[in-house]
């Protein structure tokens, strides 16, 4: 089974995670054809995620004052057959992976939180602005942002 997916995780699928793939999705369009990213599949999916809802209207507002269009996203549960072909984890706080590692027994290879990732970052978790105003959404986004150029450059150095 192919490991083609990278997989950005939170709670409920509606606002975290659809704007970080919706972020990686601009970046990777942005790269070289040749670049090896572009036969990446980039998803997302919620510990308990609300199947069948779309973005919250303040992510996919968020989103499109900088250019980027989540608003057909529909919200996914994560599953196992999602984890099995998993290239990359990228998790929004430390309590998905642990959900992830009590549900299904372990993580994949390569599983670890979106700020992790970024050198700049301060704190371990990206709050999740669910029931907050615009604000909010325009700072978690504003994080995501942040990290991407550093995902993509984990990405760049491990898919082959």
């Amino acid at each position: 089974m192919a490991q083609d997916s990278v997989i950005f995780l939170c709670t409920g699928n509606i606002c975290r995670s659809p704007m970080g793939e919706g972020l990686l999705k601009h970046a990777i369009a942005s790269l070289p054809a040749s670049s090896p990213l572009k036969k990446l599949r980039v998803i997302s999916a919620g510990t308990f995620g609300e199947d069948g809802m779309g973005a919250s209207q303040n992510s996919v507002i968020a989103l499109e004052k900088v250019g980027v269009d989540i608003s057909k996203h529909v919200a996914q549960t994560l599953t196992q057959k999602m984890l099995d072909e998993c290239f990359a984890l990228v998790a929004m706080s430390q309590s998905h992976l642990d959900t992830v590692k009590y549900r299904f027994s372990k993580l994949p290879p390569r599983a670890f939180t979106l700020k992790s990732i970024d050198p700049n970052a301060r704190g371990g978790d990206i709050l999740d602005p669910y029931g907050y105003g615009i604000k909010t959404y325009l700072e978690v986004r504003d994080e995501i942002i942040s990290a991407i150029p550093h995902l993509v450059k984990f990405l760049e150095k491990e898919y082959k």
